[in-house]
C-alpha cells in the first residue's frame, strides 16, 4: 500500500486496535480533528472501537482511494472476520482524521459446516441450534448443551409476565413504581428514574427486551416473584433448572461478580440450590457500582454464577412466546420481541424478526425467531462461552449473518 496521509493514519488506527489498550484522550487529540471529537467524544469513540480490538488485525487490501486524503480498505482479523474501514483526513498537515467508519464484511460461508468451524474458532464452548418455527431441527452444533447465556434469561422473565397476564393476576397496563432496592447497573437507563415514578408492565417489558434494561428486568422479577420465573424454566423445558435456582436478578449477579468478598463468591458458586438460597440475603446487602462494572473486562465464574440454557432451550422459549402471542390478551408479546432485531436484516426476505441476545465478558448468546417472506418460520440460537477470554461480538455477528443467509435459501 502506497504511503499517503490517509494510509499512515489508518496504520496508526490498526496499531492502536492491535495494542488492545485504549488510547488516551491526548493520543486521540493528536490524530483526530477537533470537529470529529466534538461529534464523537473520546469516551464514545473508544467504546465504538473496542469490539474491533485485540484481534491481530492486518490490512488486506484497498477497496478504493480518493487521492492522498481518503481511502477504503479491507482489514482481516485472526478471529476469522473481516471489516471495511473508510478513513478521511484533512488535506493539510498534520492530516488529522476527519472521518472514520468501520463496518463488518459478509463472511464467505456457504454451508452449515462452515458456520460450525467459524464458531468453534471463536470460543471453546460453541453451540448452535437452527430449526423450523413450528418444530423440527435443521442443523445443530452441540445444540442441547447448556451454557451461560447472559441477558437471554429475560425471555423467561417475559414468559412469566405473559403467564401472569393470561391468568389475570396482572395486565399489560398494570402500573409499577420504581424502587431503589430494585435498581441495577446498565445496560438500560430505567435505573435513573426516581423512586416512586410509575410505568406500566408493558413499558418494563419493552425496555427489558429492546435495550436489555437490567433495572426493568429486576422490577418485573420483583413484581412477579422469583418463583414465577423459575416456574417458566420448567414450563419451557429448560434443561438446566437446578443451575438456575435461585433465579438471580441482575443486581444479584453484579453483586456477586463485582462486590462480593471472594469467600462469598466461592461459597455461592459451589453451593447447591438450598445453600445459594441461604446466602442470598448476604448478596442482597451488597451494592455493586458503575466503577466496579467498568473494570470488569475478563470472564468471572461464567460456569457457576450465571443464567444457563442451551441453544435448543432458547429456541424453544422464543418459539413458545410467539405461539403465546396468539392467545387472547397476549398479542403485545410479538411487538415486544420485535423492537430490536439484533442485526440488520433484509426485510424483503424477513418481514418479521424477533430477537433477544445476551453478553458479558466470556459470554455471548443470540436468539432469533424469523418469519420469511413465504410465511415459513425459523429459529436460530447461538451460545458461545470462553472462561478465559472475551469473545468478539463483531466476529459472532458475521457468522450469525451467514447462518441467516443459509436459512433464507433453505
Amino acid at each position: 500500500m502506497t504511503a499517503t496521509p490517509a494510509s499512515k493514519q489508518l496504520e496508526w488506527v490498526i496499531g492502536e486496535l492491535n495494542r488492545g489498550a485504549a488510547p488516551t484522550a491526548a493520543d486521540l487529540a493528536e490524530h483526530f480533528s477537533s470537529a470529529f471529537l466534538a461529534a464523537v467524544p473520546p469516551k464514545q469513540l473508544i467504546a465504538d472501537l473496542t469490539p474491533f480490538a485485540r484481534q491481530d488485525l492486518v490490512i488486506a487490501g484497498l477497496f478504493s482511494g480518493a487521492g492522498a486524503d481518503a481511502l477504503a480498505a479491507e482489514v482481516n482479523g485472526a478471529a476469522g472476520f473481516s471489516f471495511r474501514v473508510t478513513i478521511t483526513v484533512s488535506p493539510t498537515a498534520p492530516h488529522l482524521i476527519e472521518g472514520l467508519l468501520l463496518s463488518p464484511l459478509p463472511r464467505a460461508i456457504s454451508s452449515w459446516s462452515g458456520v460450525d468451524q467459524a464458531l468453534e474458532r471463536l470460543a471453546p464452548h460453541a453451540s448452535l441450534y437452527a430449526g423450523h418455527g413450528g418444530g423440527g431441527e435443521i442443523h445443530e452444533l452441540n445444540g442441547t448443551e447448556p451454557g451461560a447465556i447472559g441477558s437471554a434469561f429475560k425471555l423467561y422473565v417475559l414468559a412469566a409476565l405473559a403467564s401472569a397476564i393470561e391468568h389475570g393476576s396482572v395486565h399489560w397496563n398494570t402500573p409499577l413504581a420504581i424502587r431503589d432496592a430494585w435498581k441495577s447497573l446498565p445496560s438500560g437507563n430505567m435505573r435513573l428514574e426516581p423512586a416512586g415514578r410509575k410505568f406500566t408492565l408493558l413499558h418494563y417489558a419493552q425496555q427489558m427486551i429492546s435495550v436489555s434494561d437490567n433495572t426493568a428486568a429486576d422490577h418485573l422479577i420483583g413484581r412477579l416473584g422469583r418463583g414465577a420465573v423459575e416456574a417458566q424454566l420448567v414450563a419451557l423445558a429448560n434443561h438446566s433448572v437446578a443451575r438456575n435456582e435461585p433465579f438471580l436478578t441482575t443486581r444479584e449477579l453484579f453483586a456477586l461478580k463485582l462486590a462480593a468478598p471472594s469467600a462469598l463468591m466461592r461459597a455461592f458458586a459451589a453451593g447447591d440450590t438450598a445453600e445459594r438460597t441461604r446466602l442470598l440475603p448476604r448478596v442482597e446487602r451488597l451494592t455493586p457500582t458503575i466503577a466496579e462494572a467498568a473494570s470488569w473486562t475478563t470472564p468471572r465464574a461464567i460456569d457457576t454464577i450465571e443464567w444457563f440454557a442451551s441453544p435448543a432451550d432458547l429456541a424453544h422459549a422464543i418459539s413458545q412466546l410467539e405461539v403465546d402471542s396468539d392467545k387472547p390478551g397476549l398479542s403485545p408479546l410479538r411487538q415486544v420481541l420485535a423492537i430490536n432485531p439484533g442485526i440488520g436484516f433484509n426485510r424483503s426476505i424477513w418481514p418479521y424478526v424477533a430477537y433477544k441476545g445476551g453478553s458479558e465478558p466470556g459470554v455471548l448468546s443470540t436468539t432469533w425467531y424469523l418469519r420469511r417472506r413465504d410465511g415459513r418460520t425459523f429459529v436460530l440460537s447461538i451460545v458461545l462461552n470462553n472462561p478465559k477470554a472475551d469473545i468478539s461480538t463483531l466476529a459472532e455477528v458475521s457468522v450469525a449473518e451467514a447462518a441467516v443467509n443459509l436459512l433464507a435459501g433453505g
